[in-house]
């Protein structure tokens, strides 16, 4: 689950969808939860001395999501529970976080992802988990973007060109229920 924390929502277009985005990335969690398999949530948070902020925050002097504020926070919503958290600073939850090697400690090479943006973070997660050989697919109806058009044309590399399945909540519910990875 990426970046489904306050700053975010801040976003008008992710805010209209927060409601029924937050529904169904509880209803995996939980599925996931019942399901017995591990729940990995990634945040983002920045450090205020500069330090972690990408260039163009760095560009429009313009950091977020610190330690401790209420923008780096999970949505007070969020089915939060019995989890693994990884912080990162950028788009990939892969890019300088511990989150590769929390994966082989589980024991787990298959991921499902879910959250926002989808033309950023859950892409770019998406992205780097084929480079690290790990099964990559997204929820599409647990995932949401404030650039519509991106976010289309990214899943549709996602899909043709990485070959991740791109699947419905029914699928993805069934997914985590058996195991069974789509074609």
């Amino acid at each position: 689950m990426i970046d489904m924390q306050n700053s975010y929502f801040e976003f008008p277009e992710l805010a209209k969808v927060r409601d029924e985005l937050v529904a169904r990335v509880n209803e995996l969690i939980r599925t996931a939860h019942d399901a017995g398999r591990p729940v990995v949530l990634v945040r983002t948070e920045h450090s205020r001395d500069k330090s972690t902020w990408t260039l163009n925050m760095c560009e429009d002097d313009q950091g977020f999501a610190f330690p401790g504020t209420e923008q780096a926070q999970f949505l007070d919503e969020l089915a939060t529970g019995d989890h693994v958290e990884v912080v990162k600073t950028r788009d990939s939850a892969f890019f300088d976080t511990e989150l590769k090697t929390r994966l082989e400690q589980l024991g787990v090479d298959h991921l499902l992802l879910c959250g926002v943006s989808t033309h950023s973070c859950v892409s770019q997660t998406a992205i780097d988990g084929f480079a690290e050989n790990v099964h990559i697919a997204v929820a599409c109806d647990a995932i949401a973007s404030d650039d519509a058009a991106l976010s289309t044309a990214l899943l549709e590399f996602l899909s043709d060109q990485m070959r991740q399945p791109i699947i419905d909540q029914a699928a993805a519910l069934e997914l985590l229920r058996t195991g069974d990875w789509p074609d």
